[in-house]
């Protein structure tokens, strides 16, 4: 019994001390890259939280207490948490500029190198494919007793 309303308690007590951060920065059932930007942009608040609490440390050899991490969450107002998502916006930006400049040559190598054999292949096979279709219905045309020369040279005529 003792257990359960310990358990009870710590749930209030987390309930109260629950920082929402996350929610703000990543939203509820977003977008997969709005999503993705959300995230990144958390990143940035919790390298930003990190090199506060180091410099709390650096300067009075602590941790920051409970009620300076509340201080500092509430300082994360609507608009810096804009300007953070903005970075992360830059960030994933020069990340794609990057990879796309990494794979540029690659695609560009590949793209040179193997596409003109195969492709005169395909197209060699694709046209005896059809010359002998036409054959077959040559070839059903006069066995059904139909003259296809005879047809085309009185079309020429008239």
């Amino acid at each position: 019994m003792e257990s359960a309303e310990k358990t009870t308690a710590s749930r209030d007590s987390t309930a109260k001390d629950y920082n929402t951060i996350f929610e703000r920065f990543v939203g509820d059932g977003e977008e997969a890259p709005q999503e993705l930007l959300g995230i990144v942009a958390y990143g940035i608040y919790k390298h930003a939280k990190r090199e506060w609490a180091s410099d709390i440390h650096a300067r009075f050899n602590r941790p920051p207490s409970d009620e300076e991490l509340r201080a500092y969450h509430s300082t994360w107002t609507p608009s810096q948490i804009q300007n953070a998502r903005r970075s992360a916006q830059q960030v994933l930006a020069e990340y794609a500029d990057y990879v796309i400049s990494e794979a540029e040559p690659r695609i560009l190598r590949e793209a040179v190198r193997g596409t003109f054999w195969p492709a005169v292949g395909t197209a060699i096979f694709s046209n005896a494919l059809y010359t002998v279709g036409l054959i077959v219905v040559a070839l059903i045309l006069a066995k059904s007793g139909i003259d296809l020369l005879a047809l085309l040279s009185s079309a020429a005529s008239s």
